[in-house]
């Protein structure tokens, strides 16, 4: 039996998303509660080198957070290792496959199984952006519900429709040449339908320079609500002056010794958020400076931005950084497909339809400026009902 351990923290959305796609796949695990202890936070940092959460070992063996485990599962190594076999019959025609587990996947499958067709969901983790949100305020029928809460209240709507589901499977190609549309995962799998709804959503942006890569999860860290309290009394850098940024520099403003908000240009996050940052007592304001590199071995030790205007650049030793520069679509695997805008989103008509037969999109994936969790519910609804009308006329 293989032993996998889990070290997590109380309301870690990466650490519920890891734990998700485990139970997804029917994998017992232990997990190890660091929220409160400082002795199992040491010991966790000792024994991955990561100083961020998750961390995951499988027989003993590191590997890594959530990203970590989401590749090895993607690449179909994670199946291989522990000696899982696919949990859907493969050579099977779905009415619609739904590409995506946020809400306006979930609710499109959701949709789908109402209207008797067969669906089937594919997506890299379970909730997508709404998994890593706190409190959500805005939700018709509740006043208040964790991110995580939501999303598993969905969840259990899916099953509940006996939806097949593949958790843990990046879709890296679509061929639409057909009736019969064919989606190719990362693993090798081949999936078929008669109809397809992407509702991919969007991951957060990197900053893509030296250094970003090597020192993640050492110091490098895109969750400051997960990883925050693991800076308890050092200096941090974030980067970024939206909404995301400006919160984490809050949030860090009771923790960390010293932060620098580091920012190409002025802020553009709500007003109510720029007036706390500017009188918060630990945040130093960089704005126009652009993060240049990450220093570090085997963990951050600073930082180097460049003032866009003058060209100067300026070391700030820091033990963290913390990136918070916005968000990009997921549809890399529909750019050459699908029309879509300068920043990759679908351009998506009524009922999602794309311009390509049996081919439909929804939620955050596609164009618009309201990136609102009940907006892409409805587009996914839409989307399904979309997918069944062209079902019941060609088919």
């Amino acid at each position: 039996m293989v032993d996998i351990e889990i070290y997590s923290k109380e309301w870690c959305p990466y650490c519920a998303k890891a734990k998700m796609l485990l139970n997804s796949k029917g994998l017992d695990y232990r997990e190890i509660d660091v929220t409160n202890d400082l002795t199992l936070q040491r010991e966790m940092v000792k024994r991955s080198g990561m100083r961020s959460v998750p961390q995951i070992f499988v027989d003993g063996e590191s590997i890594g957070g959530y990203d970590g485990l989401a590749s090895l599962n993607a690449s179909g190594e994670l199946d291989r290792r522990l000696g899982l076999e696919p949990t859907i019959d493969l050579t099977k025609v779905y009415d619609v496959v739904v590409v995506g587990a946020g809400p306006a996947g979930m609710t499109a499958a959701i949709y789908a199984a109402r209207k008797n067709l067969s669906a089937l969901i594919v997506a890299l983790d379970v909730g997508g952006q709404v998994g890593t949100t706190n409190e959500i305020l805005n939700y018709p029928g509740f006043d208040l519900i964790t991110g995580p809460d939501l999303v598993q209240r969905l969840f259990e709507q899916v099953e509940a429709q006996a939806i097949d589901q593949l958790i843990g499977e990046k879709i890296v190609g679509l061929e639409a040449d057909a009736r019969i549309k064919t989606l190719k995962t990362a693993s090798g799998r081949a999936l078929r339908a008669r109809t397809v709804i992407v509702a991919s959503g969007v991951q957060k942006r990197r900053l893509n320079i030296p250094g970003e890569r090597e020192l993640t999860g050492k110091g490098v860290v895109y969750c400051s609500t997960c990883d925050g309290p693991l800076f308890k009394g050092a200096t941090i850098a974030i980067t970024g002056g939206g909404n995301s940024a400006l919160e984490a520099a809050l949030e860090m403003d009771g923790v960390a010794r010293q932060i620098y908000l580091v920012s190409l240009g002025d802020w553009t996050g709500d007003p109510i958020l720029q007036d706390k940052v500017a009188l918060a007592k630990r945040v130093e304001v960089l704005k126009g400076h652009e993060p240049v590199e990450i220093h570090g071995s085997t963990k951050v030790e600073g930082m180097t931005v460049r003032n866009v205007a003058t060209g100067e650049t300026r070391r700030l030793d820091v033990d963290g950084v913390f990136i918070e520069v916005g968000v990009f679509p997921n549809t890399d695997f529909v750019l050459d497909l699908l029309g879509t805008n300068q920043r990759g989103e679908i351009v998506a008509g009524s009922h999602g339809s794309t311009g390509l037969r049996g081919i439909f999109a929804a939620g955050d994936a596609t164009e618009g400026d309201d990136k609102q969790i009940v907006i892409a519910a409805g587009e996914g609804a839409k989307a399904a009902l979309g997918a069944f009308e062209y079902i019941i006329k060609q088919f």
